[in-house]
């Protein structure tokens, strides 16, 4: 059909076509005989306007009588004036055509296709890919536009299949060709996905904070912000697979790469005691002799969790210990320790005698604080501490504990 199209009649074709493709007639479900049409205002909202300018309005309807005359449109005239543009309901491919539109069918068949090469991955991912062609067959829009569901669903399977640590950023381009488009626009969306369709409410209890609730999710398919290493310091040897052996002393803290803790066979602890540090300012001020220290950085990730349960299981006299901030993240943080490693870690410097003896560097609680102690207390954990902090308001950072400590 030869026949450029004007910005107004590309308007009212494009109109007329999405209420035909949303239609009971176009899934061939109508019982009754339906018509579509457009009023000239929704396209030109001044023609109805006393004010108008009359060259437009004259431009406006020679636009629409030449689509008329073309057999697109039929024109429903009132005293003279149009007051309905209709579809031919008999032109609907010349109307594609011109728009050069794809039947909304073939769409759906093509991201139908997308879904279905996704398929068989993940168990999470086969879960979000089933319901997006569900909706499909139902002649519902997925959740998200083709291009961007097709990039998705790339991170997606990388992330799945991935067995080695990789930085957000390696990621990224790895997947995107862009080093921060990964950050900017698909991070929070995955990671949405993938707490919708994976059970990590255990490892995720307490967490509110939706970027320490991302890097958790993503620790647990290898992928960091930024490289990933355990702080550790103390009386201790480490031997690893091949034949190397290496003494660690407390005054010399070092720091361990994942795929070097990878190597390790077995760690030995020379002291009766482990202690894991929420704060890496508090890991570097504890220096007392009985305990060998391990940084946690806030929540634990499986790289920390595998070298805890492998220190357990090489030591298996050892006292666990933990020492963070004295606030209810503190405790969950406790609790998300033993639920990870099966470990039953103690709190130390983390009671109400603390609380009371530091008690001009104290906080007042938020709302969220309120909620967990609330909860621990309901659990019936903790009780003596949660019930002081909630009796008085009051919280407390572990730096200024280890730093007092430390200046005795």
């Amino acid at each position: 059909m030869e026949l450029t199209l004007s910005q107004w009649q590309k308007k009212v074709l494009e109109s007329l076509l999405n209420q035909y493709e949303n239609s009971k007639t176009y899934r061939e479900k109508n019982k009754v005989t339906q018509t579509f049409s457009v009023s000239p205002a929704k396209v030109f909202p001044d023609y109805d306007s006393d004010f108008a300018d009359i060259d437009f309005v004259h431009d406006f309807e020679g636009q629409m009588k030449e689509l008329e005359q073309s057999g697109l449109l039929v024109i429903i005239r009132k005293n003279g004036v149009m007051a309905k543009l209709m579809a031919n309901p008999w032109r609907w491919g010349d109307v594609y055509k011109l728009l050069g539109e794809k039947e909304r069918r073939q769409k759906e068949q093509e991201q139908a296709k997308l879904y279905e090469e996704f398929l068989a991955i993940d168990p999470g991912m086969d879960a979000f890919c089933r319901g997006q062609i569900a909706r499909l067959n139902e002649g519902t829009k997925p959740i998200f536009a083709p291009d961007k569901a097709k990039k998705l669903l790339k991170l997606w399977k990388f992330l799945a299949e991935n067995q080695e640590e990789v930085l957000e950023r390696e990621l990224s381009i790895a997947v995107l060709g862009d080093s921060k488009m990964w950050e900017r626009r698909f991070r929070s969306m995955l990671c949405r996905l993938l707490r919708k369709y994976n059970d990590f409410e255990a490892i995720l209890l307490g967490v509110d904070d939706k970027r320490e609730a991302e890097k958790i999710i993503l620790r647990e398919y290898h992928v960091a912000a930024n490289p990933s290493f355990a702080y550790i310091k103390g009386e201790a040897e480490i031997f690893f697979s091949d034949g190397q052996r290496l003494r660690i002393v407390p005054d010399m803290p070092i720091a361990l790469t994942e795929k070097t803790l990878e190597s390790v066979c077995a760690v030995k602890i020379l002291v009766k005691k482990v202690m894991t540090v929420e704060n890496l300012t508090s890991f570097h001020r504890m220096a007392q002799k009985e305990y060998f220290y391990l940084f946690l950085s806030g929540y634990h990730n499986h790289m920390k969790q595998r070298l805890l349960c492998k220190i357990n299981a090489d030591n298996p006299e050892i006292q666990w210990c933990h020492f963070g901030d004295i606030d209810p993240d503190g405790f969950y943080i406790i609790e998300h320790l033993i639920r990870g490693t099966g470990i039953e870690f103690q709190p130390v410097y983390m009671d109400a005698a603390c609380l009371k003896k530091y008690d001009s560097y104290t906080k007042p609680l938020n709302k969220n604080d309120v909620r967990k102690a609330e909860s621990l207390l309901e659990q019936g954990k903790y009780p003596e501490v949660m019930g002081y902090m909630l009796d008085k308001n009051k919280k407390l950072e572990q730096e200024i504990v280890s730093w007092m400590m430390g200046r005795k």
